[in-house]
């Protein structure tokens, strides 16, 4: 997979989790290049080198920090992008990461082919499970592995209880946030609801708004590797002249941590939309082509994006948008919900 991304005080790095069979992680741990932040719990990778493409980092990685050779089929994704600020003090402004799945027997790591700077850098070794991480006050990269953790669960939360949905934009700056109620899931995915009336939506740069329409949103199911999973949120909204609303982004995520359940996304700009007469059309296309260029998106990011709304254009145009049949039983659903809350 080619990534053509170069952005100037952004770290593009490779990750690798190397699961076990019982579902643990391996960890390194780093000192960071910022003398006076304290070393943390990372996964296995690093930079991205003039030539290589995402998969070939992480192979290369994955051999020098652990001494174990995988081979291209090996690797499972990519599952994960993230883009995150460093701590002060870092060389870099931000790191950029894209990280994949080696599901393998436990083993222990050979630091022999680690570069200098690694040999110095890194200060201890161990397998961590998801429910250790949670538990610990040691210093994690937690949206490195436990996001990545929290996929491999594969669970859903039970209907009433509350998700809170946050996106973001492809350089890591967050976008809409609000909270919706878990419905229940079938064969296309999982589906919330939101209540407008209720629910009091958050973006920068605008004041924060309560909703005018109820909707329901379906979150279609999650393979591991993003390019087989699907690449859009679809709202179906009740009582709004725009009857479909679809976010073209990065496959969602829907985790549970600590503090409950989270939707979390990566809105890439493009938006499919049909109104009550099945007219529909593709949204904001300068946005996507602006963002594309200044956020720097990934040519595999732009291919599926561009992709994934022409397709959904032309179901949509069908009346076989995914959701379309399902949606009312949905939004009956919402509607019995909200009176027992009352």
């Amino acid at each position: 997979m080619d990534d053509d991304a170069r952005p100037e005080r952004i770290r593009r790095s490779a990750r690798v989790v190397c699961v076990d069979d019982e579902g643990a992680a391996l960890l390194l741990l780093h000192r960071w290049s910022a003398p006076a932040v304290p070393p943390r719990w990372l996964t296995i990778g690093g930079g991205i080198e003039p030539g290589e493409t995402e998969r070939t980092a992480a192979l290369r990685e994955l051999m020098e920090e652990t001494g174990q050779r995988a081979v291209d089929g090996d690797l499972v994704g990519p599952v994960r992008h993230l883009r995150q600020a460093t701590p002060p003090g870092h060389r870099y402004d931000r790191l950029d990461m894209t990280t994949f799945v080696w599901r393998t027997p436990r083993f222990a790591p050979d630091a022999a082919g680690r570069e200098p700077g690694e040999q110095r850098a890194i200060v201890d070794e161990r397998w961590w499970t998801a429910a250790e991480i949670a538990a610990s006050d040691a210093p994690f990269d937690r949206e490195d592995v436990a996001g990545t953790l929290a996929l491999l669960a594969r669970e859903e939360p039970l209907p009433g209880e509350c998700v809170r949905v946050r996106a973001t934009k492809w350089d890591g700056s967050p976008h809409w946030q609000y909270d919706a109620i878990a419905l229940g899931s079938d064969a296309a995915g999982h589906w919330l609801g939101v209540d407008g009336a209720s629910t009091t939506f958050r973006r920068p740069g605008r004041e924060p708004f309560v909703g005018d329409a109820r909707k329901v949103t379906l979150v279609p199911r999650r393979p591991l590797a993003m390019l087989d999973g699907t690449w859009a949120l679809l709202h179906w909204f009740d009582g709004r002249q725009q009857i479909l609303y679809a976010d073209i982004a990065t496959p969602p995520e829907l985790s549970r941590r600590a503090d409950g359940w989270y939707l979390e996304y990566c809105d890439l700009d493009l938006d499919v939309v049909r109104d009550p007469g099945r007219l529909a059309w593709i949204d904001d296309e300068g946005e996507f082509a602006e963002h594309a260029a200044s956020m720097q998106y990934p040519s595999w990011v732009r291919e599926r994006a561009r992709a994934t709304a022409d397709a959904l254009l032309a179901s949509t145009q069908a009346g076989t948008a995914p959701g379309e049949h399902a949606r009312h039983g949905w939004l009956a659903a919402l509607d019995r919900l909200l009176r027992r809350g009352d």
